[in-house]
């Protein structure tokens, strides 16, 4: 083989590693270390697979044609070549641009110094820019690497942290950052002969790759508490007008109870002058008065689960579900914040699931309070048995969205008081069961 094809070998090869290092490095990080939600994956939507493939492998020819409109060209779409690919995956958005940029900008600023401090050293042959596309081999290699074993380590709970999604401006700042300081480098080695110059630039860009870790990586915690806050704000609603209702009914049956000594004068009147009929239509009208000014539907002990449950029951009714409670809830056992996440999540998930089905809709929620062991357990009518492995729904998307909704959430909370949830489906009956310890 001559010096050609084999220089054509090489850089396929090196490309081919290096695309599929990259392509692993974006799939790791936004299917587990972002939150992104995504879209449904089309046939169509390969084409960007390909596009990926072929401007991948086509950068360094392009690079050595001498033909600097091509490279111009090819160059600019090199950089931004997995951008379809994720605006078909997770939805279209700049930021996903601007992410890209500074990821490529942070490749070359490593693979900068790996070039520097070890491959100028040792004269590879090859053909032209073959130290350059070897440095950002390896610092490909070293990231997948890097995210690999962070993704080991967070899903045997040892390492649990996130990558949070900055501003657009935010991204910008980093990536001309770590541009200009590249750029700086570059001129550094390239035109100054001063060894503490090179020590200090070696230094700099420790420290800066610090800071951007520092920065794009948060711990679980916040991005939990981010979470958090977006599932409170339903649940909060609706303990907060449950609230208002039960006072307004309250200082009714007050006024109520406060009127009874007149309204049982007003009957004994009636009654003693033989006016059967207004007695019997007085007494529906008190009885009406009553039905409606009670307090509570529910009274498990826990006023925020009593509340809670009641909007969840008004709209089980307004969807001709039959939702009953039994048993008793820990109150001051559990923090509210994590009761309110369990009940809404575990209670939402059923109603979902049960306004699908045609014929009979139930939901029963039983809680269960021995000791330091808490169980609640939501069961409600569905469309048709899923299949659960591993404690993961895989049925239709349908199926999926209708159970799926908060599961994470409420294993967490379960986790955090030492328990763990538990799903189930058997005779078109979906069972939720969530077992918690909680301390007297």
């Amino acid at each position: 083989m001559d010096g050609v094809g084999q220089a054509i070998w090489i850089i396929l090869a090196i490309y081919m590693v290096g695309g599929i290092a990259i392509f692993a490095n974006f799939w790791i990080v936004f299917e587990n270390f972002y939150s992104y939600p995504k879209l449904e994956w089309e046939k169509k939507n390969w084409i960007w697979i390909i596009f990926y493939v072929v401007s991948t492998l086509s950068y360094r020819f392009a690079a050595n044609s001498g033909v600097h409109i091509i490279y111009v060209v090819i160059g600019g779409i090199y950089f931004v070549r997995i951008v379809p690919f994720l605006w078909c995956r997770y939805g279209w958005k700049p930021s996903l641009m601007v992410i890209v940029l500074f990821y490529e900008s942070v490749v070359d600023f490593i693979a900068q110094n790996i070039r520097f401090l070890f491959l100028d050293k040792m004269n590879l042959l090859g053909y032209a820019g073959i130290e350059t596309d070897i440095s950002e081999l390896i610092t490909e290699v070293l990231i997948c690497s890097f995210l690999m074993i962070m993704l080991l380590l967070k899903r045997v709970n040892i390492l649990r942290v996130y990558f949070t999604t900055l501003t657009v401006p935010e991204y910008v700042v980093l990536f001309l950052t770590c541009a200009a300081n590249c750029t700086l480098q570059y001129a550094i080695y390239m035109g100054a002969n001063i060894p503490l110059m090179k020590k200090l630039s070696v230094v700099s860009f420790g420290l800066l790759m610090v800071v951007v870790l520092h920065v794009i990586m948060v711990r679980e915690q916040n991005t939990s508490m981010n979470d958090m806050i977006g599932n409170l704000s339903g649940p909060m609603k609706q303990i907060t007008d449950s609230y208002i209702e039960m006072n307004e009914k309250s200082t009714e049956l007050r006024r109520f109870r406060h009127d009874t000594k007149n309204l049982l004068l007003a009957l004994r009147s009636l009654a003693m002058e033989g006016k059967t009929e207004q007695v019997v239509n007085y007494i529906d009208e008190m009885q009406d008065v009553v039905d409606t000014s009670r307090v509570k539907a529910f009274d498990t002990g826990n006023f925020i689960a009593d509340a809670l449950l009641e909007s969840k029951a008004k709209t089980a009714s307004q969807n001709d579900i039959i939702m009953t409670v039994e048993g008793n809830i820990p109150a001051n056992r559990i923090e509210d914040v994590n009761l309110v996440i369990l009940i809404s999540n575990l209670v939402d998930n059923a109603l979902e699931a049960a306004k699908q089905v045609e014929g009979e809709k139930k939901i029963e929620i039983q809680s269960i309070l021995k000791k330091n062991i808490w169980i609640l357990s939501v069961k409600n009518s569905c469309v048709q048995d899923v299949v659960i492995r591993e404690n993961r729904i895989e049925t239709t998307k349908e199926e999926k969205e209708s159970h799926g909704f908060g599961i994470s959430n409420i294993e967490r909370v379960a986790k955090k008081y030492g328990g763990n949830l538990k799903l189930s489906c058997e005779n078109q009956v979906f069972t939720a069961r969530a077992t918690l310890m909680i301390m007297a």
